[in-house]
């Protein structure tokens, strides 16, 4: 009986860090996040975001984001807007696709468990 329970509990520890994979054609949340991003950030309406742009999000920084930069720079992985931008810039362009920054916060959500 303690065998079965403790197979039991290590099914349902492997299904709970099983990450989920969204269905085609269902945004992700790095997705969700880049285009609301994109779309209250890109002043000229290129559909692309320059660092000025870019630079514009923490001006309303909530509570959460916050938060979350507090933690990245206690942790070590905290990037000031220009080095993110810098590290999204991956043709080197000048701007930020909408692409870019999906993959960008895509890594961070996966490395850090966030993005701010």
């Amino acid at each position: 009986i303690v065998l079965i329970a403790l197979c039991f509990v290590i099914g349902l520890s492997a299904r709970v860090q099983a990450k989920y994979v969204a269905p085609e054609g269902i945004k992700s949340r790095s997705d969700k996040i880049t285009s609301w991003q994109i779309n209250e950030l890109d002043e000229d309406g290129d559909g692309k975001l320059s660092l000025d742009e870019f630079k514009r999000k923490t001006e309303n920084y909530g509570r959460e984001e916050r938060r979350n930069v507090r933690r990245a720079q206690k942790e070590g992985f905290y990037m000031s807007p220009e080095e993110q931008f810098k590290a999204m810039d991956k043709n080197k362009d000048g701007k930020i696709s909408d692409e870019e920054m999906a993959d960008f916060v895509k890594e961070q959500r996966e490395e850090h468990g966030m993005y701010y």
